[in-house]
């Protein structure tokens, strides 16, 4: 992993926790439904390769 797509994954991180700490901020379904919509976000790149997540992060 190149230092420019661990940046990119660590700022994708970044956004995911502050939407969460947003949410817990101000419990509303608005919300909750904004960070869940965000997870499956990441989620769904992940896992069709749309974004590398460095090795020591993935469970096996």
């Amino acid at each position: 992993m190149s230092n420019w797509e661990r940046l990119e994954w660590s700022k994708q991180v970044s956004a995911l926790n502050e939407r969460i700490r947003d949410f817990q901020g101000d419990p509303s379904p608005d919300r909750l439904e904004l960070a869940i919509k965000q997870l499956r976000d990441y989620a769904e790149a992940a896992s069709s390769g749309g974004i590398e997540i460095p090795a020591h992060f993935i469970a096996i």
